[in-house]
């Protein structure tokens, strides 16, 4: 569970950074590369609002396929041998810092207050887009598909309490922490690379952004919270929903051979030869 004092600290970590990046390129931004649409940015923000509100009113209070533990005694040979070879007994500090590498790694769009103030709004909706959706998806599969975490194959003494009791412990696929970090380092890098293609920041931005979501991820491993294919999930859903919801918002923006429009009942694409 994440706290102000992880937020703060995490947000603190990487101010120094994004000051920087903000020096090298500031006012050396593309115009006009992602733009919004009423329509589609109303489909958009509807659908991960139904996802993310879906999710809350199944699961806090419907309580819909919530686990109770019954006290049994996991097997590790029941495990698939892939997922054996990298299972972990729970820690909770490694757990911990999972937490506060995470609210970095989803704090990583902020170098993007780099570009012109015209393009904060955009950005902004984009992001909510992206954390909204990809959080209604990986929250809805978590109760769909109610998979026991690593750490219930170990010694019950070292169950976190907390979690066991309010039936997180069956919430193992796919990892949360993954698909939210990866969404947030996929569209970071996506987006600034699309603003700044000529700065000589993009390969740090990239790369640091990617390294903390790595580091998300392996430690949502090494901490028992999660198998190996539960963090590969939760990257590559993370990564589609990073990289697709901002790519939508290129068309119409800079692009006049190819215009695309989102319709309620569905998608209109027109080509100019």
């Amino acid at each position: 569970m994440f706290t102000f004092k992880k937020i703060v600290c995490a947000l603190a970590l990487c101010a120094s950074f994004f000051h920087l990046v903000a020096e090298d390129v500031s006012g050396d931004s593309s115009d006009d590369v992602f733009s919004l649409s009423p329509v589609m940015d109303g489909i958009l923000l509807g659908t991960g609002i139904v996802l993310s509100g879906g999710d809350l009113l199944l699961d806090n209070v419907l309580e819909v396929n919530r686990q109770k533990y019954d006290g049994t005694v996991y097997c590790k040979d029941d495990v698939n041998a892939f997922d054996r070879k990298f299972m972990h007994s729970y820690s909770k500090s490694r757990d911990k810092v999972a937490d506060f590498l995470l609210v970095a790694t989803m704090a990583t769009p902020a170098v993007l207050a780099a570009t012109e103030k015209e393009e904060w709004l955009t950005c902004g909706v984009m992001y909510a887009e992206t954390l909204l959706i990809a959080n209604g998806i990986k929250e809805l599969t978590k109760l769909a598909v109610n998979r026991t975490r690593p750490y219930m194959y170990y010694d019950a003494e070292t169950f976190p309490e907390d979690d066991v009791d309010d039936g997180d412990w069956a919430n193992s696929f796919p990892s949360g922490h993954s698909t939210m970090a990866f969404a947030g380092a996929t569209f970071t890098s996506y987006t600034f690379c699309k603003y700044f293609p000529d700065s000589k920041l993009r390969i740090p931005v990239v790369a640091g952004s990617y390294a903390m979501a790595c580091g998300v991820a392996a430690l949502r491993l090494s901490s028992g919270n999660h198998f190996m294919s539960d963090v590969l999930t939760g990257a590559a859903l993370g990564s589609a929903v990073g990289f697709l919801v901002p790519w939508v918002h290129t068309f119409n923006a800079k692009h006049d051979d190819v215009n695309v429009t989102l319709f309620a009942n569905g998608v209109s694409v027109a080509v100019r030869f």
